[in-house]
């Protein structure tokens, strides 16, 4: 079988204090392999020669077309806690990456999974090996000893716990040599290859953009790439939000996918709607339900995967959009937030909170407004209001976990503005 050479990667030497990095876990390893396709083969001593690897009479005892064929089809390999998982956690750590917990902690796993910025999975989609069985010199038996080589391709998926998506996708490819024969050869083959599989992906500059917070990490996805739009925006409200509740509840409405439903909210008489691009995911025409009840067909205007906004527009005239205002969120100020959280039954809930932090970067698609207002399933795309109705950001994650409590995540909203190319007129 023709194995292809994976290069030695050039890792770099980190000097980024663990601290001030992100952190890594690896969350599943699978296979996604054809049933009965041939990974492996053993050719006859000759053969093997070009490997260079030892083992006497290799694969004497075989006979005819001697192949490792895959038998699972599409499997779960591993995960945190598991050798390969183990193998993930000392290649990045050794390298000095920060990777979350540790597998030989054996009641750590859920911890560390939700403590992680970053969950990591892996798809082997390629297996190529050639394989010696050595034999004994004397009488010529087989002594189910094995060397060989193996290339894996593998393609990593990283996902952030902070913004629930999925940020980078890249494939890399793993070779090992197995030199000396040993029982265990063909497994600890394969694993070595996967070590180097994973030597080769933190070598990328993608992964250390994301690694090492570098400004634009995690930019590989599609961002809007249109003409800026210019968009008539209401004057920012000094009128405390209790004496127009009814007024501002109307602007927030309701947004029906196939992925499911989430929260948006108009910012313009002509029926232009701010909302999350997770909630329209890729759809070009969304149910949009007013808190009357009208419903009406959106259309999708244009999304920014990256920053994970996008506009959407109803052929419908508003009276009261919500104003955008411009001032940056302030520790301690009164917030509020309105959506349909969990099933649309719950449109129009309110609930209320302070501003916990302002988390900026230098890197834009890192800045959010941290609160501990509630939110669920559902209110993505919502508003984050201040205590006059004015909108300060919109809704897009909480963070989980056993401990974790009343940490809720909401995009900027001028950024989001931004990021469409929104120009406020």
């Amino acid at each position: 079988m023709s194995v292809p050479k994976a290069p030695t990667p050039q890792l770099i030497s980190v000097n980024k204090p663990i601290s001030q990095q992100s952190s890594f876990v690896l969350q599943k390893v699978v296979a996604n392999i054809k049933r009965g396709t041939a990974i492996g083969h053993f050719p006859s001593s000759g053969n093997m020669g070009s490997v260079g690897v030892d083992g006497y009479l290799c694969n004497d005892s075989h006979s005819g077309k001697s192949t490792m064929d895959w038998g699972a089809g599409s499997s779960v390999l591993g995960n945190w806690s598991t050798e390969l998982g183990e193998i993930f956690y000392e290649t990045l750590n050794t390298n000095g990456f920060n990777v979350a917990g540790d597998p030989k902690d054996l009641f750590g796993q859920n911890k560390s999974v939700a403590s992680a910025e970053y969950l990591v999975g892996a798809s082997i989609t390629q297996i190529k090996s050639n394989f010696c069985e050595d034999h004994h010199w004397w009488d010529g038996r087989p002594l189910n000893e094995y060397s060989g080589e193996m290339y894996l391709n593998v393609t990593w998926t990283v996902f952030s716990n902070l913004t629930q998506r999925e940020v980078m996708e890249i494939q890399s490819g793993g070779y090992h040599r197995q030199i000396a024969t040993k029982k265990e050869g063909i497994i600890l083959t394969f694993h070595n290859a996967f070590a180097a599989a994973v030597e080769s992906f933190i070598s990328t500059k993608e992964f250390q953009d994301i690694a090492l917070k570098a400004e634009n990490a995690g930019s590989t996805l599609q961002a809007f790439k249109g003409q800026p739009l210019q968009l008539v925006l209401p004057e920012v409200s000094q009128e405390i939000i209790e004496n127009k509740l009814d007024t501002v509840l109307s602007a927030v409405v309701t947004i029906r996918s196939g992925a499911g439903h989430g929260s948006g909210f108009i910012i313009n008489e002509d029926g232009y709607i701010l909302t999350n691009a997770h909630v329209v995911n890729e759809a070009t025409n969304v149910a949009v339900i007013l808190n009357n009840g009208l419903e009406i067909l959106g259309e999708v205007i244009r999304t920014n995967e990256q920053r994970d906004v996008a506009l959407v527009k109803v052929p419908l005239r508003i009276p009261s959009p919500l104003p955008i205002r411009h001032k940056q969120a302030e520790n301690l100020e009164k917030v509020y937030v309105i959506g349909s959280p969990l099933k649309e039954e719950l449109q129009s809930s309110v609930t209320s909170g302070i501003v916990s932090a302002y988390r900026n970067s230098s890197d834009p698609n890192s800045s959010y407004i941290q609160s501990d207002a509630a939110i669920s399933p559902g209110n993505s795309g919502g508003p984050l209001l201040d205590q006059y109705g004015n909108v300060m950001g919109i809704s897009v994650s909480k963070l989980t976990g056993n401990s974790a409590e009343g940490i809720n995540l909401f995009i900027p909203a001028l950024n989001a503005l931004d990021a469409l190319k929104i120009i406020p007129q």
